[in-house]
C-alpha cells in the first residue's frame, strides 16, 4: 500500500485486505479474529466489514462473518467475460483429454494463484480443488512458473522457510535453487510438495506481447506419474500454455 493518511484509497485497500482474509478463512471469523488477520484496529474493521456487509461481499452470522453472495456475482461475471477462461477452455479439454491427467487454469492475485478453470482426464484425480480456490504460489508448480520471471534471490528470502504436505521444511538455498531450475527449465514440477499423493507438471501462459497471464498445470496420482521431466508432459503442458497465450490479444 502506498497512500498514507486517512485517504479514500487507503480504505478502499484495507476493505480488500479485509475481504482477503474472509476469502481465505475456512470458517466464520469472529470481528477479533478478523481485524488481527487483517492487522487493522477492532474499530476499522467494524466499519469496513459494514461496508462490505452493506454491498453483499461479505454476511454475518451467529459465529462471524463469512465472504458474501456478491462475491458470487462477481466470480460468475469473471467466468463469463474473461478472455483467457474463454480461450483456454478448448485447450484444456484437449490436453486433459490427450494426457488423461488433470487440466487446470490458474491466475495470479497478489502473491497468491486463483484457479479458474478446471477439466478432468480419464485419471480421475483422488483430491480437487474446487474453482476459486486460492492457494499460495509456493510450493506447487503451477504456482511456480509464476514466480519464475522474478529474482529467485529476492523471492526466495521472502517466501522461506516453506512447508511441504510432509513436513519437509524448505530454507532459501532450497527455493532458490527450485525456482532457478524452473527459470531455466521454461516449465515446473512438484511431486507430493502441496497435497500427498499429487504429482504435477505446469508451464507459464504469456500473451502476444511476452507478459504473464496465468498457467496451466497437468495433474494426477503420484503412483504413476514417476520421473515426469523424463516424459513428454512437461513439453505438453508448454505447449497448451503457449497455445493459450497465442490466442489471448495483447493489452494495450
Amino acid at each position: 500500500m502506498t497512500t498514507t493518511g486517512n485517504s479514500p484509497m487507503r480504505s478502499v485497500h484495507r476493505a480488500l485486505d479485509v475481504l482477503k482474509v474472509l476469502e481465505l478463512a475456512q470458517r466464520p471469523l469472529r470481528l477479533t479474529d478478523l481485524a488481527q488477520r487483517a492487522g487493522l484496529h477492532v474499530a476499522t474493521t467494524q466499519r469496513l466489514v459494514g461496508v462490505l456487509t452493506e454491498h453483499g461481499y461479505a454476511s454475518r452470522h451467529a459465529n462471524g462473518y463469512t465472504a458474501g453472495p456478491a462475491a458470487l456475482s462477481t466470480a460468475h461475471a469473471f467466468a463469463t467475460t474473461s478472455p483467457l477462461r474463454l480461450v483456454a477452455r478448448p485447450v484444456l479439454e484437449e490436453v486433459a483429454t490427450t494426457t488423461g491427467l488433470t487440466a487446470s487454469l490458474y491466475v495470479r492475485v497478489q502473491d497468491t494463484r486463483v484457479l479458474i478453470d478446471r477439466v478432468e482426464g480419464g485419471r480421475r484425480p483422488h483430491y480437487s480443488l474446487p474453482i476459486g480456490e486460492r492457494l499460495p504460489l509456493y510450493p506447487g508448480a503451477a504456482g511456480k512458473v509464476l514466480l519464475a520471471d522474478e529474482d529467485p534471490d529476492a523471492v526466495a528470502a521472502r517466501l522461506a522457510p516453506v512447508a511441504l504436505a510432509d513436513g519437509t521444511l524448505l530454507d532459501t538455498e532450497a527455493v532458490r535453487a527450485d525456482l532457478r531450475r524452473v527459470r531455466e527449465n521454461g516449465y515446473a514440477v512438484s511431486v507430493d510438495e502441496r497435497q500427498i499423493g499429487t504429482t504435477a507438471v505446469a508451464a507459464l501462459i504469456t500473451d502476444t506481447a511476452g507478459r504473464p497471464l496465468g498457467s496451466l498445470g497437468l495433474s494426477g496420482a503420484t503412483p504413476s506419474l514417476r520421473d515426469v521431466a523424463d516424459t513428454p508432459l512437461p513439453a505438453d503442458a508448454r505447449r497448451a500454455a503457449h497455445t493459450i497465450g497465442a490466442r489471448v490479444p495483447a493489452a494495450t
